[in-house]
């Protein structure tokens, strides 16, 4: 085949793989990115294989392979082109950052975060890069319990967000500093946040980052103990979208964590139990850290329900999960229930 023909299948596989990622068929777009990454690489195309590598990483991250996605985020930011860029870098560690995070390694996840906004601090005009590798960190330090470095990060973003309000991922902030602010018991600006989220973000534009935001909106509103029916409306909302855009059976395990979390909350406790056990079963899908919430939840409705030796061997192994994962504080929580059960109560 000639260059010009190389040039050609190379312009249409990446027309392609973006189409399919526009239409949210990740593995449809990852086969896509990894031809044309495949073909850019023989034909000496650097900068195509590049953004072909990116994109895959992308797609295998949206669909839950954090390992494989953070490797192929590696690779990239050991090329030469990465190297010589502190956008590409940013974009690199970002990814890694996310990756590291879906897996559970919430200590590099943070570390790596860091990296990537530092090196945004030498490329002031990047503001959008600075605005998701916040996102990041913010992710990271928020499920590793570093709650009020998270809420610095918070200020910095909504700083970040004010220079640049129409910035595709001011949805996705919103809800992340609401996230925070939540889990601090802030919670009429938690509320504030979710409801400036709820107005950027719209389900007839995104379906599925409407399930997801809904999903996580419930999530850290449970978190912080706010158990009213506008909570479980959000679910509901989570519930119904992901019905319809399907998404993947992690997703799906994670939202039936959040309806169980609910359960244990409003002392649905027998029925929390059997849909928390359906979950652990599953569990080699979740991040380490959400493996150890599913664990603690089982742990927290066996002992209402009295069968103390079952809910202490699920908090003991709660407990080693958070540890594992570097979430200290919620590893605390799992210690100090144990404790209620295991000691006698002077």
């Amino acid at each position: 085949m000639s260059h010009q023909g190389d040039s050609g299948q190379r312009m249409l596989l990446e027309f392609r793989a973006r189409e399919a990622w526009n239409q949210r068929d990740y593995a449809g777009a990852q086969k896509l990115a990894e031809q044309w990454a495949a073909l850019s690489l023989s034909d000496g195309e650097e900068e195509g294989w590049w953004n072909a590598s990116f994109l895959a990483a992308e797609c295998l991250r949206r669909q839950g392979h954090m390992h494989e996605s953070r490797e192929v985020a590696e690779t990239l930011e050991a090329h030469r082109l990465t190297r010589g860029s502190a956008a590409l870098r940013a974009r690199v560690l970002t990814l890694r950052a996310f990756a590291l995070q879906g897996s559970g390694d919430l200590t590099a996840a943070v570390q790596v975060a860091r990296r990537a906004v530092t090196e945004l601090l030498t490329e002031p005009d990047h503001n959008a890069l600075a605005i998701e590798a916040e996102n990041a960190l913010i992710a990271a330090l928020a499920e590793s319990g570093s709650l009020e470095d998270a809420w610095h990060e918070c200020l910095v973003l909504a700083d970040l967000l004010q220079r640049d309000p129409d910035n595709k991922y001011a949805g996705q902030s919103y809800w992340a500093i609401g996230n925070v602010a939540f889990l601090l018991k802030r919670i009429p600006e938690g509320v504030s946040y979710h409801q400036l989220a709820a107005k950027t973000l719209s389900p007839t534009n995104d379906l599925d980052l409407w399930a997801r935001f809904n999903r996580g909106s419930a999530d850290f509103r449970l978190a912080a103990g706010v158990i009213e029916p506008e909570t479980l409306e959000c679910i509901e909302r989570a519930e119904l979208a992901s019905s319809i855009v399907g998404g993947t059976e992690r997703d799906r395990v994670e939202l039936k964590l959040i309806r169980a979390q609910w359960l244990v909350l409003t002392g649905q406790f027998d029925t929390a139990v059997e849909q928390l056990t359906t979950i652990i079963d599953q569990k080699h899908l979740l991040a380490v850290h959400t493996a150890a919430q599913a664990h603690f939840l089982l742990g927290q409705a066996l002992s209402a329900r009295g069968v103390d030796a079952d809910a202490i061997s699920n908090l003991e192994l709660s407990e080693e999960l958070f540890l594992q994962s570097g979430a200290e504080d919620r590893a605390s929580m799992a210690t100090a229930l144990l404790q209620s059960i295991t000691e006698p109560q002077g």
